[in-house]
């Protein structure tokens, strides 16, 4: 049996590309990128830390934060950012010294990458900048995210209410509808909001046949159980089982992405599963997936969400960007400050494989100054959508009640 290698990693990978000048090249291929390793690791830090954080504070049943997204949104606002509202930024995401340009540069490449699409299927990016037509932005900041994050950029009157319509609609179009709207009302001290938005779909490699479709039990706890829809097919497909889960990676159409499914074994619980979860923990488990034949069963699924960032990015070490204090002197001359960090996630899962969205806004307001091994997923379990060449992470969540 061949031992699975591929690197899968649960948040999206930025990867320091080695650079000496502020150059605008950006062509650079992920095979040729140094100190891979080092910043895989410390992505991996960032990824188990901020859903560690997430994990414990949500009470809801269901629950799917986009990785990719929330980094691409505040990689935008992070090129604002100086002192120590710089170091703060470096120190969550785990930079290290690596340059403003280097970052930008590998969130480029993973942008053009990950949306690289095959047959079967979709991966759309969009970033998006929208000012308020009286606050002065400084020239170098709009070019840095145009340029690195092919960012949109609409300067608009926040005092007019139709503002609020328009920003929506640019949410709803980019995410194909999967998510509507993402701002109620602008206040009177916001000026700039950096959004991303994510659409993902795909077939599955192996579909599961409508046929095989039954209705089984979903067991929610000890005290709690509901019929749902479960797919079920015989396949070969990469497995792991140890003393705390079992697992699978389902391939999506053409190899390009995968989701891998999380199982604690019955003794274990979802909390448990993410306690011990950390980058040295993950990259043992990794290189531990054999071909094995798995007779699976799996709920088809379906739900929103909807997280404010500002409590598990603030406990992280992000503090300063939230108060009077921050500095964002490179956005403008104007003091500003992160307001919110809000994300709004999407996904169903059925026979033919997987659709999902993502939008994350940070709003920027000024300051005051071995023959079948059986897996059936009828109770709570987490759930990846990661694609291979990059191992970005662009999806992660937990099933908790199938809707």
């Amino acid at each position: 049996m061949k031992k699975h290698k591929t690197l899968i990693l649960f948040f999206s990978i930025i990867v320091f590309m080695s650079c000496n000048t502020d150059s605008d090249e950006t062509e650079h291929s992920f095979k040729s990128i140094p100190k891979s390793e080092k910043i895989i690791k410390a992505n991996n830090k960032f990824a188990f830390s901020i859903f560690k954080k997430i994990a414990k504070e949500e009470a809801e049943a269901n629950y799917m934060i986009s990785p990719v997204s929330a980094s691409l949104a505040l990689g935008m606002v992070h090129n604002g950012a100086k002192n120590e509202t710089l170091n703060a930024f470096n120190h969550v995401f785990n930079y290290g010294d690596a340059s403003l340009n280097e970052i930008n540069t590998v969130n480029q490449s993973i942008i053009n990458h990950l949306t690289e699409n095959t047959l079967g299927s979709t991966f759309n990016i969009a970033n998006s900048l929208w000012i308020d037509n009286n606050f002065q932005v400084k020239e170098d900041f709009i070019k840095r995210n145009k340029l690195f994050y092919n960012a949109e950029v609409q300067n608009i009157d926040f005092k007019n209410p139709n503002s609020v319509n328009i920003i929506n609609d640019w949410v709803s179009d980019k995410t194909q509808e999967k998510i509507p709207t993402i701002i109620e009302n602008i206040p009177s001290n916001m000026v700039m909001y950096a959004i991303n938005a994510l659409y993902f779909k795909s077939d599955w490699k192996y579909t599961f046949d409508p046929k095989n479709t039954t209705l089984k039990p979903f067991y929610i706890n000890k005290n709690s159980t509901k019929e749902v829809e479960m797919m079920n097919m015989t396949q070969d497909l990469l497995y792991l089982k140890n003393d705390l889960f079992s697992s699978i990676l389902l391939p999506y159409k053409n190899d390009k992405y995968n989701m891998v499914i999380l199982l604690p074994n019955v003794d274990k619980s979802i909390k448990e599963l993410v306690l011990v979860m950390n980058e040295n923990h993950w990259s043992e488990w990794l290189n531990q997936y054999t071909k094995e034949t798995v007779s699976l069963s799996m709920p088809k699924f379906s739900f929103s969400y909807k997280k404010m960032f500002n409590k598990a990015l603030q406990n992280l070490g992000l503090e300063i960007a939230f108060t009077d204090q921050a500095d964002f002197s490179g956005i403008s001359n104007t003091a500003t400050q992160i307001s919110f960090v809000l994300q709004k996630t999407y996904i169903e899962v059925n026979e033919q494989g997987t659709e999902a969205a993502a939008v994350t806004a940070v709003g920027v307001g000024t300051t005051s100054i071995g023959l079948e091994n059986i897996f059936t997923l009828n109770r709570p379990f987490l759930f990846l959508i990661t694609e291979k060449t990059t191992q970005a992470v662009s999806f992660i969540g937990k099933v908790g009640s199938p809707k």
